[in-house]
């Protein structure tokens, strides 16, 4: 056997795996071999001890080589992986909300004055206006709940909408809430053609500026087929939980580890994937990740010590827009207070608001688009 065993296939690496320099990151490459005969490392002689084998490497670039050679009386025998190199990363958050389409069925109806007279709206920007908070809004085109689709939405308000755009983004997320999981067994020109629609919309009430691309499909359910479509809309980013044994809210779920809920990766991705948080994958050119603190999944206090917890210079937040109405059957009275003190939390350890779908996980020491 001969292997690498850190760093992982599509590994994201920053400083807190090695030593960051203007040269680059340096890094520890550890792995087992039990086969005697020279191993090298990018060039440089491994130390061995037994079975396993080291050698520093120096990462240099956005997406690194790393080959291990085995030299025995056989020839050559050679391992090689890709990685990322997140350089310069810092403390950081996303905010994203699926399911977004009651503020608008709203707005439509009651025409305010400002978008931010409605009481959702209000509470995001008041949340932006005190710490800073960037928000996408993942969006349906169809109300499932009372006759209302996207087109029906005046374009009165582009321009607050684009006064708005540094901090208030919108996405593409599912053409509406039901049925769930709908494009698991879907071909890849449906979800194209539900992005299209949804994202033609959007640029006409709200402007092209007010637009990111996708990071949370719904139900984190589509086949590896529909990637290419995505990435043709600038999809670099999709999120999901991957291990994941509840089919539904209210399901209880089993004692078994069941990959779902993530876009059918394997198991060995999601093991990854539930340590590790973020995986990319270079055959489809995409990066997978998993959230740390979902506000209507979570109690205030849950969510508090969700964000505390996380040791890593990247945190994700969620939530659903539903659970913020009164008239939502599953609604939670404390909706907003969660996400205040998620929020709030992640603010006061330091970390700073960003746009995941921006550089590398909101990083852009390679560039906005290097992804």
């Amino acid at each position: 056997m001969f292997e690498i065993s850190f760093p992982r296939q599509g590994a994201v690496l920053n400083h807190h795996f090695g030593r960051e320099s203007a040269d680059g990151l340096e890094i520890t490459v550890s792995g087992f071999c039990d086969v005697a005969g020279e191993i090298r490392v990018n060039g440089t002689l491994a130390e061995r001890r037994s079975k396993n084998f080291a050698a520093k490497v120096v990462l240099k670039e956005c997406f690194n080589t790393i080959s291990a050679e085995l030299t025995d009386d056989f020839g050559i025998l050679c391992r090689t992986i890709k990685t990322v190199w997140d350089k310069n990363s810092f403390p950081r958050y996303d905010f994203f909300i699926d399911d977004n389409i009651f503020f608008l069925t709203d707005i439509a109806k009651e025409r305010q004055k400002s978008l931010f007279d409605h009481f959702y709206l209000k509470f995001l920007k008041k949340m932006h206006d005190c710490y800073g908070t960037c928000f996408t809004l993942n969006m349906f085109f169809r109300n499932d709940y009372e006759p209302f689709d996207l087109t029906m939405f005046p374009d009165c308000y582009k321009g607050e909408f684009a006064d708005n755009a540094d901090w208030l983004k919108m996405s593409f997320h599912a053409y509406s809430e039901f049925p769930d999981r709908p494009y698991q067994n879907t071909p890849p020109d449906k979800i194209a053609a539900d992005y299209d629609l949804i994202v033609s919309e959007i640029d006409r009430f709200a402007g092209h500026q007010s637009i990111i691309p996708m990071a949370a499909l719904h139900w984190a359910m589509a086949r590896p087929s529909a990637f290419g479509e995505l990435r043709k809309r600038g999809v670099r980013l999709l999120e999901g939980q991957f291990l994941c044994p509840r089919t539904g809210v209210t399901d209880s779920g089993e004692n078994e580890l069941i990959t779902d809920v993530g876009y059918f990766r394997n198991l060995n991705d999601s093991l990854y994937l539930e340590e590790n948080y973020y995986l990319y994958d270079f055959n489809h050119g995409m990066l997978f990740w998993r959230n740390d603190c979902t506000a209507n999944l979570l109690s205030a206090s849950e969510a508090e010590k969700a964000v505390r917890d996380v040791e890593r210079d990247t945190i994700g937040l969620a939530t659903h827009e539903q659970y913020s109405y009164p008239r939502y059957f599953n609604y939670i009275p404390d909706h907003f207070e969660r996400m205040e003190i998620a929020i709030r939390t992640a603010t006061e350890r330091g970390y700073k608001p960003v746009f995941f779908q921006h550089g590398i996980l909101g990083n852009q020491s390679w560039g906005k688009e290097v992804l």
